[in-house]
């Protein structure tokens, strides 16, 4: 039996209409409609022809339905000129991810997730998070996606770019218990994705549910991302006078940020004033950097876990032929996917993670 919700699910992720749909395969639009509303059992002709003209295997479209993957939060703090193209894009590029994580656990077991889930202010549900994620209370953070995996965070990190959002995030119900998920965009710089997974642990930790208004919890996901990244006791102490763009661009390798993120700390915490936050901003602009600053030889963090459970079940490296095989998806789409991940000896932090561990077979259960 056809799934339509299948044929809806590869259409969207492909970015292409009902219509276009209908045009690559022959039929007319009102087909394509019925075929996913379930209203109309297709012919196996036309499914081959689907699976033709989208590139994934008839198999696929036979398959049930996947884990519950809700799309509110990032309806919730989508961007008002993104379309909805381009946010339906993204969802299902997370849903498929999250599937095969999904796929990938009921055979690995995941990290305990240990990130706290509270009411207090930012500055002090990060210091809390900090504790919880192992790290000390005014140190650098080395590799925070890494840090974020072991305390049970599924970091999604997608081949795409999303139009206006950098990150989005949610909880979900993982066999019977609540699972963190961070869905990161491609094509963003390396201090930029490092913030966007503080903002995002900030959304996970502080807003459960996502309530009230955008602008206020934006911002207290921002200030939680601050204070997480760059300590206030921390900053008091390395921020010290002349501050410069040359004093702050050698804090940028060591707290991994961006120097714009350094100036505005340094502002929040009067460390300097109005005058001389306008001033440096006015050299950010000379020099042509609001948009992108210099790397400063920055590695950009890469999440492991899912790669890392992949390689578990598939090998170093992977059998991606199997693994499509028995996940009856394309070769070139999982590769895809996949490779935007850390590999083992990919050196991004000095420390390698102990991030997933195979499940016991039910016979070792019972003994």
């Amino acid at each position: 039996m056809v799934n339509g919700e299948r044929v809806r699910q590869v259409r969207e992720l492909l970015g292409i209409t009902q219509t276009e749909l209908a045009n690559r395969v022959q039929v007319k639009q009102a087909t394509i409609a019925r075929v996913e509303a379930a209203a109309l059992v297709p012919s196996s002709g036309l499914v081959q022809s689907i699976a033709l003209a989208t590139g994934f295997p008839v198999e696929f479209f036979h398959k049930g339905e996947g884990p519950d993957f809700p799309l509110g939060s990032l309806l919730f703090r989508a961007h008002a000129s993104a379309t909805a193209k381009s946010r339906t894009e993204a969802y299902r590029y997370a849903q498929f991810a999250y599937e095969i994580a999904y796929a990938f656990s009921q055979r690995i077991e995941l990290p305990r997730q240990k990130l706290p889930r509270l009411s207090e202010l930012p500055n002090v549900a990060a210091a809390i998070t900090r504790a919880q994620l192992g790290i000390g209370p005014d140190v650098p953070i080395k590799n925070l996606m890494w840090a974020a995996e072991k305390a049970g965070v599924l970091v999604l990190n997608l081949p795409i770019e999303f139009e206006h959002r950098d990150a989005f995030s949610l909880w979900l119900e993982d066999n019977g218990d609540p699972r963190p998920v961070v869905c990161l965009s491609g094509g963003k710089p390396a201090d930029r994705r490092r913030w966007s997974v503080a903002h995002e642990i900030g959304h996970l930790v502080m807003h459960n549910p996502l309530r009230g208004e955008l602008a206020t919890i934006e911002q207290q996901a921002n200030s939680f991302a601050a204070e997480l990244l760059l300590p206030e006791a921390a900053m008091r102490r390395v921020i010290t006078p002349p501050v410069s763009i040359l004093s702050l661009s050698r804090l940028k390798p060591i707290w991994k940020v961006a120097i714009q993120a350094l100036i505005r700390r340094a502002h929040d915490l009067r460390i300097i004033t109005q005058r001389q936050y306008t001033y440096l901003f006015e050299q950010i602009g000379v020099r042509g950097w609001r948009i992108e600053e210099p790397n400063f030889n920055l590695v950009a963090e890469k999440p492991r876990a899912l790669r890392k459970m992949a390689e578990m079940l598939y090998g170093a490296p992977i059998n991606y032929g199997q693994l499509a095989r028995d996940l009856s998806l394309p070769i070139s789409w999982i590769k895809s996917l996949l490779e935007v991940y850390a590999e083992g000896g990919e050196v991004t932090h000095k420390k390698k993670p102990v991030l997933v561990s195979l499940k016991p077979s039910p016979a070792q259960q019972r003994n």
